[in-house]
């Protein structure tokens, strides 16, 4: 992490200094205030375009071929960290993601927001989406260092929308838990959904707690919910 923040602010620190140095060579006093200000802007648009050098990721595609989660992110910084860490070269780290979409295909029109706007930039990793067979559902998870939950999406019309709120998905255990993950396994049918929840104690004086969910529609109320969960021991992978 410290190679990564370090990577990240010797490429601002670049930047600004060709900023600095573009900008003396037109420190002259004869040089009108509108053209300083039009140069100003100039070095700020180019700046900014090198800094929103977006790329994008499409997978995930759903079984129907009609939909697929693109990922958009800063191709530039994301290379240059790759480089600073010599990992994966198709490794994108989140830090770099603006965000995260379902779209359509061919077209890549937006249909849903995956990604939620308060975790744009932050850390997290094990980014995944799970379709149904008939393809009108989806569940999607990441997770942060210490939590990750997981969002069931249902297609309606030409959309998709989010039924579930992400820690909707989960059974109490009792403890002092420190983390928690509750990921998406399979679709065993369209509207049922597997998962898989661990919860990590703190001390480390008592054994995780690992559980399998079964989440679907309640007949009564029509809630996407947990209907059912069997604990496992916590060597079952």
């Amino acid at each position: 992490m410290a190679t990564r923040r370090s990577c990240i602010g010797n490429l601002i620190a670049r930047r600004l200094d060709n900023a600095r140095r573009n900008f003396s060579t037109f420190e002259d006093e004869s040089l009108p205030l509108l053209g300083v200000l039009a140069f100003l802007m100039i070095v700020t648009t180019s700046i900014h375009a090198q800094q929103s050098a977006e790329a994008e990721k499409i997978r995930d595609i759903s079984p129907d071929g009609k939909f697929a989660m693109r990922i958009l992110y800063d191709g530039e910084t994301n290379k240059q960290l790759i480089e600073g860490e010599n990992i994966d070269p198709n490794k994108i780290f989140s830090e770099t993601i603006k965000a995260i979409e379902l779209v359509t295909l061919p077209a890549k029109n937006k249909v849903l927001e995956l990604l939620p706007s308060d975790d744009v930039g932050t850390n997290y990793d094990n980014i995944t989406l799970v379709w149904s067979p008939d393809s009108n559902w989806c569940a999607f998870y990441y997770n942060q260092p210490r939590v990750g939950y997981t969002s069931v999406c249902r297609q309606q019309g030409d959309k998709f929308v989010e039924v579930t709120k992400p820690e909707d998905l989960r059974v109490d255990v009792k403890g002092d838990v420190r983390n928690e993950y509750i990921q998406p396994l399979r679709w065993t049918k369209a509207g049922v959904l597997l998962l898989e929840q661990l919860s990590i104690f703190r001390g480390g004086e008592i054994d995780d707690a690992k559980f399998q969910l079964t989440a679907g529609l309640d007949p009564k109320t029509g809630k996407f919910k947990v209907i059912s969960k069997k604990k496992l021991p916590p060597d079952v992978k």
